[in-house]
């Protein structure tokens, strides 16, 4: 008996099937936004602070930070700081959070 081939024609819309190795557009989830810790609280003479790591593989802007008026250029690990306990609330704390040298944060001054 006489083989036949059956060949599919793939949809005019869809390209090649991306390998196991590509990512996909839009697909999955960047895993890294979830193993991030949570902000942690820090307390010190001037004031309680949200304190969040910023791994390098998601600093992708330029900062500067405050203690030391140095750039923190993007690829860099550093930490985000906003005051918990701010006169206008969490949400104008937000606004004016700062990014901060791991090292600026540990020895900043303080008032």
């Amino acid at each position: 008996m006489a083989r036949r081939s059956h060949s599919r024609k793939r949809s005019s819309n869809s390209g090649p099937a991306p390998s196991k190795w590509q990512k996909t557009p839009g697909g999955g989830r960047d895993i890294s936004r979830i193993l991030d810790p949570a902000p942690k609280v820090e307390h010190a003479a001037d004031g309680d602070w949200f304190v969040q790591y910023m791994p390098a593989v998601n600093a992708v802007k330029t900062y500067k930070c405050p203690e030391c008026s140095r750039n923190i250029p993007p690829g860099v690990a550093h930490l985000v700081v906003w005051q918990e306990d701010h006169l206008f609330g969490r949400e104008r704390a937000v606004e004016e959070r700062r990014h901060w040298h791991q090292h600026c944060w540990d020895t900043r001054r303080i008032f």
